[in-house]
């Protein structure tokens, strides 16, 4: 339940007008916010706190391909890989693999990221996850992924995206960092803080990067304008359901739904989860 009402506006990332550097900047910002810690407020980053939640839903992870749709620039996979499989190693078990998929595709970072970790693969050609079928071999489990992507969607793209979820795959789960309440809001000033240390980080030696961040603004206003975005246009564990009910899907009643929040840094991050398992992929 929010009090704020769910408002699709636009993110400027999203525009066909938004220069590719911007949106590259914007997903590769993304990325290091998910594997961002600020201890000692912060012990543990959101792509670890979202591993935990996989670990604890799906016993079963070395029979999953977890396939990435709207990947961006890589996201949060291939930390996930990284940890999951280490995990999974401790205890003599095969890997899971993570497949990435958009539809806009970026095969060149993919490639580069494959090379570094061979449980993740990407497809080349640009996936539409709201009209795709299955996606990975019919002796693996297919669990769809949107890490923070789902909220990109208004309902009549979101609604066909989990129909055909639940008509071919075995489960799937949607991340968010934030949610429509006043505790994220207090996220939008770190913003600005997260951009300019990532610009520091990453494009120190780019003029370019450099000027749009400290001395004409654009990147950290950029962040805040589409993180202010993004929690509008998040949805509730309840508005999630609502979606799932929409979709009419044959074989509904065969599927298990589950919610949640796991806390990364108080008060303000979250990971907020919702979940679809088809009761024989258990």
């Amino acid at each position: 339940m929010s009090f704020l009402p769910r408002l699709h506006l636009f993110e400027i990332a999203d525009q066909s007008w938004c220069p590719d550097k911007a949106i590259e900047y914007a997903q590769l910002c993304l990325t290091h916010c998910w594997n961002l810690r600020l201890p000692p407020i912060a012990k543990t980053s959101s792509a670890e706190v979202a591993c935990e939640v996989l670990a604890d839903n799906f016993p079963d992870l070395s029979s999953f391909t977890f396939v990435d749709l709207g990947s961006g620039a890589g996201g949060p996979s291939a930390t996930f890989e990284r940890l999951l499989n280490a995990r999974l190693r401790a205890q003599h078990l095969p890997p899971t693999e993570f497949l990435l998929t958009d539809l806009n595709p970026h095969p060149r970072e993919w490639a580069t990221l494959t090379k570094q970790q061979e449980n993740i693969s990407y497809i080349s050609e640009p996936v539409d996850a709201s009209k795709c079928g299955r996606l990975v071999p019919q002796n693996r489990k297919e669990c769809r992924m949107f890490n923070v992507a789902f909220h990109h969607f208004d309902d009549p793209l979101a609604v066909p995206m989990l129909r055909n979820a639940i008509e071919s795959a075995d489960a799937f789960i949607i991340f968010e960092l934030t949610a429509r309440d006043l505790s994220s809001m207090l996220i939008l000033p770190g913003l600005i803080l997260i951009a300019c240390q990532y610009t520091l980080l990453r494009f120190w030696r780019s003029p370019l990067h450099l000027f749009f961040t400290f001395m004409f603004p654009l990147a950290p206003l950029l962040m805040v304008f589409d993180g202010f975005v993004s929690i509008m246009r998040c949805r509730t564990s309840d508005e999630l359901h609502d979606l799932v009910r929409r979709t009419d899907a044959p074989g509904l009643e065969n599927w298990e739904f589950r919610s949640g929040k796991s806390p990364v840094m108080y008060p303000t991050t979250n990971v907020h989860w919702f979940i679809g398992v088809k009761k024989t992929a258990k």
